[in-house]
C-alpha cells in the first residue's frame, strides 16, 4: 500500500526518506505517526526490486536521497491501474491512487474515479438497508428506543460522509472530462 504512495511522491521529485516519510503521514488520517521502522523496509524492498535507488553523495548529515527507476516508473502505473481489493485498507488506496492521478490518462483517472464511487455506492446501500433494520427494531422495542436512535443517528453519521464523497468524485469526474475537451 505504501509503495504506490513513495512511488507518486517520487514520480514529482527525488527525496529523502524524512521528507517521504512526510508525505505518508500526511496522507493518512491526520495526526497519525509513521516510524522509520514502517517506512525504510517498504524503501529496502523497492530499492531490492530495483524501482528506486538513493544518490551515492550524501550531505553533512549524511542523508541519501531517493529517486524513481524507470522500472519504478512502469511498476508505479502497474500499481495505479490495479484493481483495489475491498479490505480494510479499501478506502485508503483509493486516496493513495488520487495522489498519483495526474501521472495517468484521463481515460485511466476517470476509471480510477467510477471505481471508488461505485465502492462507495455498494457500501450507502448496505448502510441503506441496516437503517432500515435498525428503525424496525426501534419501533418493535420501544423501551430502548434511546439506544437505537443512537444506531440510526450513527448510521445517518456514515452514510452523510458516502454521499458527500460520491459527490465529490462525481464533480472530479466532470471537471477532468471539462478540461480535457477544452483540449
Amino acid at each position: 500500500m505504501y509503495e504506490l504512495l513513495i512511488l507518486a511522491a517520487l514520480m514529482s521529485r527525488n527525496m529523502s526518506g524524512y521528507k517521504l516519510r512526510m508525505i505518508l503521514e500526511n496522507a493518512m488520517s491526520p495526526r497519525r505517526k509513521i516510524s522509520n521502522g514502517v517506512l525504510y523496509p517498504v524503501l529496502d524492498k523497492l530499492k531490492i526490486k530495483g524501482y528506486i535507488c538513493f544518490d551515492e553523495d550524501q550531505d553533512s548529515r549524511g542523508t541519501k536521497t531517493a529517486y524513481i527507476t524507470e522500472s519504478g516508473r512502469d511498476y508505479f502505473h502497474e500499481l495505479m491501474e490495479k484493481p483495489v481489493i475491498h479490505d480494510s485498507k479499501w478506502d485508503d488506496m483509493y486516496r493513495f491512487k488520487m495522489r498519483g492521478m495526474n501521472y495517468m490518462s484521463v481515460v485511466d483517472q476517470v476509471a480510477i474515479l467510477r471505481d471508488y464511487h461505485g465502492e462507495l455506492d455498494e457500501d450507502f446501500h448496505v448502510y441503506t438497508a441496516v437503517k432500515k433494520h435498525l428503525e424496525d427494531l426501534r419501533e418493535a422495542h420501544p423501551t430502548t428506543e434511546d439506544y437505537y436512535q443512537w444506531q440510526i443517528r450513527t448510521t445517518d453519521f456514515v452514510m452523510t460522509v458516502l454521499e458527500t464523497k460520491m459527490n465529490w468524485i462525481q464533480t472530479q469526474i466532470k471537471e477532468i472530462q471539462k478540461l480535457e475537451n477544452k483540449k
